[in-house]
């Protein structure tokens, strides 16, 4: 008798579109750091908390977006090695 295993449904998708935000919210800092750069009289502290934002905001979709590749990539493989076993 072959046993089956039940594989948790992980929130992937959703995890997915949150790296796609996090990309978004960097392209806004980006903006952001240009309109500040665009100012006559440029509020350095502002400039550097937008910069700290950013850095912030890519390393969370760094590291986010490495550990959703690795899972899929280890489903995936898995997946494989199943099919073939049958």
């Amino acid at each position: 008798m072959q046993q089956t295993q039940r594989h948790v449904k992980l929130p992937i998708g959703r995890t997915a579109r949150i790296v796609f935000e996090l990309d978004a919210i960097r392209g806004d800092c980006a903006k952001a750091a240009a309109e500040l750069l665009g100012q006559a009289e440029m509020s350095q502290s502002e400039f550097e908390q937008c910069a700290q934002l950013d850095e912030a905001v890519a390393q969370a979709h760094r590291l986010l977006k490495a550990h959703l590749r690795r899972i899929m990539l280890a489903r995936i493989k898995r997946h494989s090695e199943a099919e073939e076993v049958e």
